[in-house]
């Protein structure tokens, strides 16, 4: 992206901030036990999954996904039809368990990794872990993601995001939603950050996929601290 298109990308990001902010400040949570993510760093950014809004839910995760996939800019790898070989390829509910578990990893259970959240479930008894298997899933869907782009080496980054409803207003006229958004090191199996917040949005389509157009930039933003 140039400078100029990422200034004026930032620029409508910074003049909507009050949408992220009108019912929970964000929680950045950053494992300060990984490097920090280099400027040239390369990022692979799954398909967003939206759970519980109104209306045609495909229109809205398209729009969505657009404004997150554009806001990371040259660092995004190009992956096109990535949606549809996902889910010919049986990965097509990773995103969402990916972002799911990264919440509980970093609210409940106060890590990183799928791995130690999972070893931490061993710990208090529990004979398997879903986290085990996400764990397993992540690092196939990095190794297919390698071959199925041709590229030089698995992804270094993998990106995701996922909206759930948490319910409309009595009078109807206000949808609120928690966004949840992170960023996954495929070479150290480890989430490097995760975002999670709570806003709300006029509750029509025309002000819903407005606001969704715009958030990708929002929760990149959030996600890499920009002022």
């Amino acid at each position: 992206m140039s400078f100029i298109r990422f200034s004026c990308s930032l620029l409508l990001a910074l003049s909507l901030a009050p949408l992220i902010t009108g019912c929970t400040t964000p929680r950045l949570f950053i494992n300060n036990d990984l490097p920090a993510i280099a400027d040239d760093a390369k990022f692979i950014v799954l398909p967003t999954d939206i759970h519980g809004l109104s209306g045609s839910r495909s229109e809205k995760e398209t729009i969505f996904y657009a404004s997150f996939n554009t806001a990371f800019a040259e660092q995004a790898i190009d992956s096109s039809q990535l949606a549809s070989r996902l889910k010919q390829h049986d990965f097509a509910d990773v995103s969402w368990q990916m972002s799911h578990a990264m919440h509980r990893l970093v609210t409940e259970h106060d890590c990183f990794s799928y791995t130690d959240a999972y070893q931490l479930a061993l710990n208090k008894g529990k004979k398997s872990s879903k986290f085990r298997t996400l764990d397993n899933d992540v690092y196939h869907l990095s190794q297919w993601l390698q071959q199925a782009y041709d590229l030089s080496a698995v992804p270094e980054y993998i990106a995701v995001a996922h909206i759930d409803s948490m319910g409309v207003s009595q009078a109807g006229k206000l949808i609120k939603y928690r966004v949840i958004a992170g960023i996954y090191s495929t070479q150290r199996q480890a989430l490097e950050r995760v975002l999670t917040y709570v806003t709300e949005s006029p509750n029509h389509r025309t002000a819903i996929l407005h606001d969704l157009d715009n958030l990708g930039f929002l929760i990149y933003r959030e996600l890499f601290k920009l002022n």
